[in-house]
């Protein structure tokens, strides 16, 4: 995404990803991504991310290390990133493309969609990931409600692999 980002010259792409234990449980239907998860080290998760997202950098790529409905509201205060990793990255406050692909439970995708779909550009895209989900249909439910509440605002919309992709005519809360 940065390197597209940077060959189209559609913005600097921003991260967001507590990384932290305590925000990986996605209460699935059947517990088996919870078990899994459960034996991740966040802190090592953040390194490799650190060190697979660096090559793209360029003053082009950043992250806050928040949960994403907290990323949202610092965001909207400050489009300035500073990581120690990264330094310093000035943001434009709105976003071309929105990739969701957080916490899988249904409060946790829906309160990922509200929190960052008004900042989406017209003509911009936002991305539902595992909107198709083989533990459950949180981001399907999500996905489906931000849909039928802004069908007004949606001039394409379709599912491609496990992802629900949605271009905006207009950002959801009337901003752009």
């Amino acid at each position: 995404m940065a390197r597209l980002a940077r060959l189209y010259q559609i913005g600097k792409l921003l991260c967001v990803d507590p990384w932290s234990n305590q925000h990986l449980v996605q209460n699935d239907e059947q517990g088996m991504v919870d078990i899994v998860s459960a034996q991740v080290d966040a802190d090592e998760a953040l390194a490799v991310f650190e060190m697979n997202i660096l090559p793209y950098n360029a003053n082009h790529v950043n992250y806050l290390r928040l949960p994403s409905v907290d990323a949202a509201t610092r965001y909207r205060s400050d489009t300035t990133v500073n990581t120690a990793t990264f330094g310093c990255t000035d943001y434009s406050g709105r976003i071309a493309i929105l990739h969701i692909d957080g916490n899988h439970s249904y409060h946790a995708a829906s309160a990922d969609i509200a929190a960052w779909s008004g900042l989406v550009l017209a003509g911009g895209w936002i991305i539902v990931d595992d909107y198709i989900w083989p533990y459950g249909d949180g981001p399907q439910r999500a996905g489906d409600e931000f849909m039928a509440a802004h069908q007004d605002k949606i001039d394409s919309a379709f599912v491609m692999g496990s992802a629900l992709f949605i271009q905006l005519s207009s950002p959801p809360d009337g901003n752009a």
